[in-house]
């Protein structure tokens, strides 16, 4: 990681011991020596990304940069267009998008417990083109719990620059120039296939990709026979509760605060956005995710 901070774990190579550990521009953490969850920050990527998150009985949920969608990474963030212009899709030959995302700094505190928060700085921009959009994101990871599960959240506060600023999706089907793939952008998770015979459903008691794509929820869950993963989208949200994008071919998902319509700051304007992940083990119903979200409805 960059900028390392006094207190930071010692680098080690993957899988040596249990605990936390930093291998190049990423911090990680194991537990039964297995990485359960890596944080990786290299500059060079642009956009940080979580990769992998495992389930609590080691299998990996999550796919990072599949060959169909080559620009999807695992759990991450990105804009789709800055006053209309790219940040989503990437050049398969140069890997870039046509809007850049930069990686200004990444810091870490660690706790002994396992847990960690990383505060980041990030920057959009066309090429050579002055900030448009900047944004200060911190991500706290929980120490694993006795049953394996953790927590994620991502909060990311956005500011314009000295210009307007709208944010924006593919438009929907209905909409001029829409598409049926419309709608997407911000917070996503990417999952791998081998969860692929898990299912989604929401806090709305929404099921499957018909009951939840396009659906407003507090949260929503995709859980297999090994366990699943759930993101929750904090009540101070704008536009909460947000209508999600769900691709269960994919798996993909997305709390899309964009879905319906763009959204513009101002010159100087800022919005934060928030989200819980809690990455669990093969659970009993839903009612466990009433506490889960009154308690980070809560903070």
């Amino acid at each position: 990681m960059t900028d390392k901070p006094e207190g930071a774990p010692t680098p080690k190579p993957e899988g040596v011991a249990d605990g936390l550990y930093e291998t190049g521009k990423s911090l990680a953490y194991a537990r039964d020596g297995r990485t359960l969850w890596r944080l990786n920050a290299d500059p060079k990527e642009g956009k940080p990304y979580v990769h992998p998150l495992r389930l609590p009985n080691g299998g990996v949920l999550t796919d990072l940069r599949p060959a169909d969608h080559v620009w999807h990474r695992a759990l991450w963030f990105s804009w789709k267009y800055i006053n209309g212009v790219n940040y989503w899709e990437e050049d398969k030959k140069t890997g870039l998008s046509d809007g850049r995302t930069t990686l200004r700094s990444s810091t870490t505190k660690t706790g002994k417990d396992g847990s960690a928060v990383c505060e980041q700085v990030l920057e959009y921009h066309k090429p050579d083109g002055p900030v448009l959009l900047s944004e200060r994101r911190r991500i706290t990871f929980s120490a694993a719990a006795a049953d394996g599960s953790y927590r994620i959240d991502w909060t990311a506060t956005f500011t314009a620059g000295d210009t307007e600023v709208e944010l924006d999706r593919t438009p929907l089907p209905h909409e001029p120039k829409g598409a049926s793939h419309g709608g997407y952008a911000g917070f996503s998770a990417r999952l791998g296939h081998n969860v692929v015979a898990g299912a989604f459903v929401n806090s709305e008691g929404g099921k499957g990709q018909e009951g939840t794509h396009g659906k407003a929820a507090r949260w929503v869950d995709y859980t297999g026979k090994d366990g699943g993963i759930t993101i929750l989208d904090h009540p101070r949200n704008p536009r909460h509760p947000a209508p999600w994008y769900v691709a269960a071919g994919m798996p993909y998902f997305s709390p899309a605060l964009l879905f319906r319509e763009s959204l513009t700051l101002g010159a100087g304007q800022k919005v934060t956005l928030r989200y819980r992940v809690v990455v669990h083990g093969p659970s009993l119903g839903t009612g466990w995710l009433k506490d889960e979200w009154k308690q980070f409805a809560a903070e």
